[in-house]
C-alpha cells in the first residue's frame, strides 16, 4: 500500500468517526423535536440534512474507489469549513469499463496533491462565509480532467483545473 493510499485510509476512518457523530447528533435534534412536539421543525431539519447528503452521495456512484476515496475526503473537509459544495460528472464515470481507460495508479497522489492545494489556496477567516465550490470531473481522451472553481455571492475567488492524460 503507498503512502497515499494510507494516508487515505486514516482519513477515511476519521471521516467515518465524523459523520457517524453527527448522524448522532441529527437524530437527537429531531428527537427532540418530536418530543417537543414539533413535528414541522423535525421534517424541516430531517429535509435539510438529507439535502446536505446528496453531493456526497453522487461520489459513491464513480465506479473509481481512490478516486471516490479522495473526493470524499476533499466534500468533507469542504463542508468542515462551512463551504457549500456540488459535483457533477458524466454518468460514463459511473460504470467500472469507463476507468479502465481512463485512470491509472498514477494519479492518485497527483490528485490527492491537487485537492490539498485546492485546499490551502483560501484564505480562512470569518469574513469568508456563504462560499460556494464546484467540482467538476470531466472525460479526457484517455484520461480526465478536474476542475475546482471557489466564490461567494459575487466573485470567483478560485479556479484551478487540473488534466491527467
Amino acid at each position: 500500500m503507498s503512502e497515499v493510499e494510507q494516508t487515505l485510509l486514516s482519513e477515511m476512518l476519521q471521516w467515518y468517526r465524523l459523520q457517524r457523530h453527527d448522524y448522532l447528533n441529527h437524530w437527537q435534534v429531531i428527537m427532540g423535536n418530536l418530543q417537543l412536539n414539533h413535528p414541522a421543525e423535525a421534517l424541516q431539519y430531517m429535509r435539510e440534512t438529507v439535502a446536505e447528503s446528496q453531493e456526497e452521495q453522487k461520489i459513491g456512484h464513480l465506479a473509481e474507489p481512490h478516486l471516490a476515496a479522495i473526493m470524499l475526503g476533499f466534500l468533507i473537509r469542504l463542508s468542515q469549513e462551512g463551504i457549500t459544495v456540488t459535483i457533477d460528472f458524466p454518468d460514463e464515470m459511473k460504470r467500472k469499463e469507463f476507468w479502465q481507460d481512463h485512470w491509472q495508479e498514477e494519479y492518485v497522489k497527483r490528485l490527492y496533491g491537487y485537492t490539498k492545494d485546492c485546499m490551502e489556496a483560501f484564505p480562512r477567516s470569518p469574513m469568508s462565509k456563504d462560499l460556494q465550490a464546484e467540482v467538476y470531473l470531466f472525460t479526457e481522451p484517455g484520461g480526465l480532467a478536474f476542475q475546482f472553481i471557489l466564490s461567494n455571492e459575487e466573485t470567483i475567488l478560485y479556479d484551478k483545473m487540473v488534466t491527467f492524460v
